[in-house]
């Protein structure tokens, strides 16, 4: 991952900016939004993903320690994902995510009582929290 960095380093124009934009390896809780509220089914495991977090924390580390980069800016935001079925988020979750989450069964289970109350206007809800980390090259 140093090397990616320093890669980038090299083909940046002078005072470039490089982005680093990703979520943090945090459990997020799985929300039923409905027109009354929100309730939680409970947690996901993000952790699957946890050394990939860890080891891009290192690498951003260690190219700033070595002065090719000046981190100017570093934010956290909430990225929001919606579904109207729980079929149709498990699904997603497989497709694109198995890797990086998992639905740990007793969520699941909350999971599939919240959605069969079938509240109005019910969406799922996932809000994972981000990292925007902002480095202007030395």
């Amino acid at each position: 991952m140093v090397h990616a960095l320093k890669e980038v380093h090299r083909i940046l124009v002078p005072q470039g900016i490089m982005i680093d934009v990703r979520p943090l390896c945090v459990d997020v809780p799985l929300e039923f939004v409905h027109a009354g509220g929100s309730e939680s089914a409970g947690l996901m495991d993000l952790s699957p993903d946890i050394e990939s977090d860890i080891a891009a924390d290192k690498a951003v580390d260690c190219v700033i320690k070595e002065s090719l980069y000046h981190e100017s800016g570093l934010e956290y935001f909430d990225f929001v994902f919606y579904w109207k079925t729980l079929k149709g988020m498990e699904e997603h979750i497989e497709e694109n995510w198995k890797a990086y989450m998992v639905i740990p069964e007793q969520v699941r289970q909350r999971a599939r009582i919240l959605y069969h109350q079938r509240r109005p206007q019910t969406r799922i809800r996932i809000g994972w929290r981000m990292k925007l980390g902002i480095y202007e090259k030395l």
